[in-house]
């Protein structure tokens, strides 16, 4: 088999991205991201933004990457300045544009 680097990319749908409370909701939220169709070997580097309509501004952390394998990742944003709920940040379209690089065969 040949590998060869694969460059994908993607973004969630505004104002429709599966936000998940973290375990203290007054803290954050979390979104799983599946790159199950980008077929990687391995898992890939990723580098990702958080979008929306209003105060994502003021949160953190949607750059930074969990969990990452072949198939997903997981993105934790820090909202306690920013919004409170996650009925609040799909109201504002808050959504993850993300970039994979990796490998594939």
């Amino acid at each position: 088999k040949q590998w060869y680097q694969r460059r994908v990319r993607g973004t969630t749908v505004m104002g429709d991205t599966n936000w998940v409370d973290y375990k203290d909701p007054s803290m954050g939220m979390y979104t799983n991201i599946n790159m199950t169709e980008c077929e990687f070997v391995a898992p890939p580097n990723v580098v990702t933004t958080l979008n929306g309509k209003g105060h994502h501004w003021m949160a953190k952390g949607g750059s930074a990457t969990y969990f990452i394998t072949p198939t997903s990742f997981r993105v934790y944003v820090y909202t306690k300045d920013a919004t409170r709920n996650t009925q609040q940040a799909k109201d504002l379209k808050w959504s993850i544009t993300w970039m994979a690089i990796g490998y594939a065969c």
